[in-house]
C-alpha cells in the first residue's frame, strides 16, 4: 500500500500531470478531498495541469495564447509597467533584495537604484518599440567594450518556465 503521508510535492505534481484527483485518491486509498487539500498545500494548481497538458502538445495549443500575448505587448506597449516589471524581475528580486535585507543597502539606496534601473529600462523599451534599431545597436556596441572581461551570461529562464 502506498503511503499518502509520505508523498512528496514532486511526486504529487508528477501524478497530477497524468491523473485526476479521483484517480490519485483511489491509488492511495484516500478521499478526493485529501488529494485536493494536499495539492493546495503544495501549491499544485489546476492551471499547472492545464499548462503541462498544453505544453506536451508541442505548444500547438499555446499558439493562440502566444499570439494574443504578442499583440497585447506590442500593439499598445505600457512602457511604465514593462520597465517596472522587468526591473523587479531582473534587478530587484534576487541578490539586490538580499543585500537590502542584510542592511548593505538602505531604503533610500534601494529607491534610487530602482528608479535608475527602471528609467534606463524604460529608455531601452521606448527605443525598441519605436524601432530605432541603429541607436540601440550603437548604444550596445559602446557598452559591450565595458563588459569585455565579464563572465559569460547564463540565461535564466526558470521563472518563465514556472
Amino acid at each position: 500500500m502506498l503511503d499518502w503521508n509520505a508523498i512528496s510535492p514532486e511526486e504529487l505534481q508528477e501524478l497530477y500531470g497524468k491523473m485526476s484527483d479521483k484517480q490519485i485518491a483511489e491509488m492511495y486509498d484516500v478521499s478526493v478531498g485529501k488529494v485536493r487539500y494536499k495539492r493546495k498545500k503544495f501549491g499544485i494548481a489546476l492551471l499547472d495541469r492545464i499548462w503541462a497538458s498544453m505544453h506536451a502538445q508541442d505548444g500547438e495549443a499555446l499558439q493562440p495564447f502566444n499570439e494574443l500575448a504578442r499583440r497585447m505587448l506590442l500593439e499598445k506597449p505600457d512602457i511604465d509597467m514593462l520597465a517596472k516589471a522587468i526591473t523587479q524581475y531582473a534587478f530587484r528580486s534576487g541578490v539586490v533584495e538580499r543585500m537590502h535585507g542584510e542592511g548593505k543597502l538602505s531604503d533610500a539606496d534601494m529607491k534610487e537604484l530602482n528608479i535608475f534601473f527602471a528609467n534606463r529600462m524604460g529608455g531601452i523599451l521606448v527605443k525598441v518599440f519605436a524601432g530605432e534599431w541603429l541607436q540601440i545597436l550603437l548604444l550596445f556596441d559602446f557598452y559591450k567594450t565595458l563588459t569585455a572581461n565579464w563572465d559569460p551570461v547564463a540565461p535564466d529562464v526558470r521563472e518563465f518556465e514556472a
